[in-house]
C-alpha cells in the first residue's frame, strides 16, 4: 500500500498520507469511536473506472497552445521550402559556371594551357557571374576579340 500511495497527499481525518508512518489498515485500532462511524459510512464500494473524456483536461487554452504550435511549425516548413526554392533559383540563375567558361577557354586554339593569357583567364572567370556572362557572349566572336576583351579585362582587375 505504501508504495501505491507514496509521495500523495491527502486531507482529512486519518487519512493516509506521506507523512504518515504507518497504513491506515494499521491505524484502524487506534482511531476513536467518532473515526470508526464515519469510516463505516464510507466503507461502500466505490466506482474507480474513470472515463477517458473526463480524465483528460479540456482546457481550451491546452488545445489554442498546440493548435498555434503546429500552425508555427507548419508555417516555419513552409518558409524553409520557399527559402530553399529561392537558393535553387539563384544558384541556376548565377550565370555560366567556372567550368563552362574554362570550357569555351579550352576550345581556343591560340591561348594553350602553358601560356600565362590561360592563367589570367582562369582568375577572371572567378571574379563574378556578370564577368562569365560576359566571356559567354564572346564565345562565338573571333578569338582576337576575345583575347583582347581578356587582355582588357585583366588590366582593368589588376591581373596584368
Amino acid at each position: 500500500m505504501r508504495a501505491l500511495f507514496e509521495g500523495i497527499s491527502a486531507t482529512g481525518k486519518g487519512a493516509w498520507g506521506p507523512s504518515r508512518e504507518v497504513c491506515l489498515d494499521e491505524i484502524g485500532s487506534s482511531t476513536n469511536q467518532q473515526d470508526k462511524s464515519t469510516n463505516q459510512e464510507d466503507k461502500s464500494p466505490m466506482d474507480v473506472s474513470v472515463d477517458s473524456d473526463s480524465a483528460r483536461p479540456s482546457s481550451s487554452k491546452n488545445s489554442k497552445k498546440s493548435n498555434e504550435k503546429q500552425r508555427k511549425r507548419s508555417k516555419c516548413l513552409e518558409e524553409d521550402n520557399e527559402i530553399q526554392a529561392i537558393l535553387k533559383a539563384l544558384a541556376r540563375t548565377d550565370g555560366p559556371s567556372i567550368e563552362e567558361c574554362n570550357q569555351v577557354l579550352d576550345e581556343m586554339t591560340s591561348i594553350e594551357m602553358h601560356d600565362p593569357m590561360y592563367s589570367i583567364a582562369s582568375v577572371i572567370f572567378c571574379e563574378n557571374a556578370a564577368i562569365r556572362k560576359q566571356w559567354m557572349n564572346f564565345a562565338k566572336k573571333p578569338e582576337e576579340v576575345r583575347i583582347t576583351w581578356l587582355k582588357l579585362t585583366a588590366k582593368k582587375l589588376g591581373l596584368m
